[in-house]
């Protein structure tokens, strides 16, 4: 499996990703020795426009640790040399005398006198990248389902897209086959620039690509719908091999596995590809944030290993290979928690074994001590004995009645 790096730079996105420059960087010849060459026709002006505004668009800059960096230093202004490592915008041109025609007619960007440096203008400051901004992304965001799985391209993309536009962000959805090479799905995730532009996208009687009718959703309906699925199989799976569950435990504790159905696992050995490691975590991150931003993602979370406080954190999802479609959906590799950028990666190789051994020792250690407990009795003994130590949904004290010796916990 491929570890998250990998993974989000394979992963296709509108304009590709900035941080990856060239091997061999242009160099930053002054606007005046260029050559002459013919006119840029306006098809390939606008092309360099819109790719240089995505670099600087909202979408890019609340990621690329990259250009945010650069953009602290001399007032934002950033040389033409360092644009020209980008190897998008150089498979275009890497004739600078095109890039400021290209620049003349974007109210987003601006050319410095000299011309030898450009920046995002002052008077289209970047949004606050709050929870609030992140649900506004996913309110004109639309799933699109129907596109060939072959010979499909961001570019073939965007030109489709152009007339419904412009759009922000286009995410290729994709999976590993069994040689570990990401496929397209034939299904992406489209970005708009505004509620009004994706809504009128969404009210099209019909919309085919080549012949192919297309299937439109609104992401939120999307995620909702695909939770439905899963918990629908689940619940299938259970009658079948008899293992039914205790509803009314999960209703007032919130758990998503059964003790018997982690027993279940415990015993077979932990899934693979199913552990998503977070960093940046904020001290006032708890468990419950981290399953819901999951969540979001169609991440069904087994357990979360994490104490409030910590900047860091495991989060085990429920199947073999379930961290690769969760991951994927994240915009290389990051995502907004309790309002601060998270970096998440997938673990796997030495550090994976590891982990899930760990993992299991915790839970056969936490079983044995309180099937011991079950077993004398008392209060909380009974037919049930005692269960595990797992907390109610709305207990005050949730985060504190972990054991602070013990890291594995049920996700809550």
């Amino acid at each position: 499996m491929e570890n998250g790096n990998d993974v989000a730079k394979a992963q296709e996105q509108t304009n590709a990703t900035v941080s990856e420059v060239k091997d061999n960087p242009a160099k930053d010849t002054p606007t005046g020795e260029q050559k002459t060459g013919d006119e840029p026709n306006p098809e390939l002006l606008a092309k360099v426009r819109n790719q240089i505004e995505f670099y600087f668009g909202d979408v890019n800059m609340q990621r690329d640790k990259f250009l945010i960096e650069q953009s602290k230093l001399d007032e934002g202004w950033i040389p033409m040399s360092v644009l020209l490592k980008f190897k998008m915008l150089a498979s275009m041109t890497t004739d600078l005398e095109t890039i400021i025609k290209a620049l003349a007619s974007s109210e987003l960007m601006e050319v410095s006198e000299d011309k030898k440096k450009l920046r995002r203008s002052p008077t289209h400051p970047l949004p606050v990248f709050d929870e609030a901004y992140r649900k506004a992304q996913e309110e004109r965001t639309v799933y699109v389902k129907g596109f060939p799985l072959n010979n499909t391209n961001i570019e073939k993309l965007k030109v489709f897209f152009q007339p419904y536009g412009p759009v922000e962000n286009i995410v290729m959805r994709k999976y590993q086959d069994k040689e570990k090479k990401l496929q397209f799905k034939g299904s992406i995730f489209v970005q708009f620039k505004t509620l009004e532009l994706a809504t009128s996208f969404m009210e099209k009687e019909s919309l085919k690509y080549e012949d192919t009718e297309l299937i439109r959703k609104w992401s939120s309906d999307y995620y909702i719908e695909k939770t439905k699925e899963k918990e629908e199989r689940r619940l299938k799976k259970a009658e079948k091999t008899g293992k039914k569950g205790d509803k009314e435990a999960d209703e007032a504790e919130g758990e998503e596995d059964t003790e018997d159905g982690e027993k279940e696992k415990g015993e077979k050995g932990l899934p693979k590809g199913s552990v998503i490691h977070l960093s940046g975590l904020s001290e006032e991150t708890t468990r419950e944030d981290i399953k819901e931003r999951l969540g979001a993602l169609e991440g069904r979370v087994a357990f979360i290993d994490f104490k409030k406080g910590d900047v860091e954190g495991w989060a085990r999802l429920q199947g073999d290979e379930a961290a690769l479609p969760v991951f994927e959906k994240m915009e290389n590799g990051k995502l907004l928690i309790s309002g601060k950028e998270v970096t998440c990666r997938i673990l796997e190789g030495e550090e994976e074994d590891k982990y899930l051994a760990k993992a299991k020792e915790e839970m056969a250690n936490l079983r044995q001590k309180y099937d011991h407990k079950g077993k004398r009795g008392g209060r909380r003994g009974g037919r049930g004995g005692y269960r595990g130590g797992r907390k109610r949904r709305n207990s005050p004290n949730r985060d504190k009645q972990q054991p602070p010796a013990k890291k594995v916990a049920a996700a809550e």
